[in-house]
C-alpha cells in the first residue's frame, strides 16, 4: 500500500521520537480534513453493514431460570453489540428476553419449537427496542422491520 505520507529526508532514518509523532499527528489530521466527508461516509456505512449482518444472524443463548411465582422458565440471554449501554460494565449490553414456561416444551431446550419462538420473541424484541435504521441521502431517518 503506498503511504500518502511524504517524510522529510531529515527525519529519515531516525529513530522515534516526539517531532516524528507531531509529524504524523498534524498530516492525519489534514489527510481527514481534506478527505472528512469521503471518511465519515465509509465509516457510517461499515458500521451499518456491520450492525445488518449481526441482525440477519443474532446471537443468543437459551438458560432455564427458576420463578417462584411462574416456575421454571427459558429465558434468551441476547447480546446487541450495536446497543451502546453507557450504565454498563459491560462492553455490549445483554438482555434477558423470557421465551415461555419450561411446562410448554415436551423436550425441554432441544425442543425445535423452543427456538422458533426465541427467535420470533427476539426478533420483536429488537424490532420495537431498537429498529434498525439508516440514514438516507435527503438525511431523512428510514426504519426497517424483520
Amino acid at each position: 500500500m503506498k503511504s500518502p505520507i511524504k517524510i522529510s529526508a531529515d527525519l529519515n532514518n531516525t529513530s522515534i521520537h516526539t517531532s516524528l509523532l507531531e509529524l504524523l499527528k498534524g498530516r492525519l489530521d489534514v489527510f481527514y480534513e481534506k478527505n472528512k466527508e469521503l471518511i465519515d461516509d465509509y465509516l457510517y456505512m461499515k458500521s451499518k453493514l456491520e450492525e445488518l449482518e449481526y441482525r440477519l444472524d443474532f446471537q443468543y443463548k437459551l438458560t432455564i431460570s427458576n420463578s417462584k411465582s411462574s416456575g421454571k422458565v427459558i429465558n434468551a440471554k441476547l447480546k446487541l453489540p450495536f446497543a451502546k449501554n453507557e450504565n454498563s460494565k459491560s462492553k455490549y449490553p445483554y438482555f434477558n428476553i423470557h421465551v415461555g414456561k419450561l411446562s410448554e416444551y415436551k423436550q425441554g431446550l432441544r425442543d425445535p419449537q423452543v427456538r422458533v419462538d426465541a427467535e420470533n420473541k427476539l426478533k420483536s424484541f429488537i424490532d420495537k427496542k431498537y429498529p434498525f435504521s439508516i440514514l438516507n441521502t435527503d438525511y431523512q431517518l428510514v426504519e426497517f422491520h424483520y
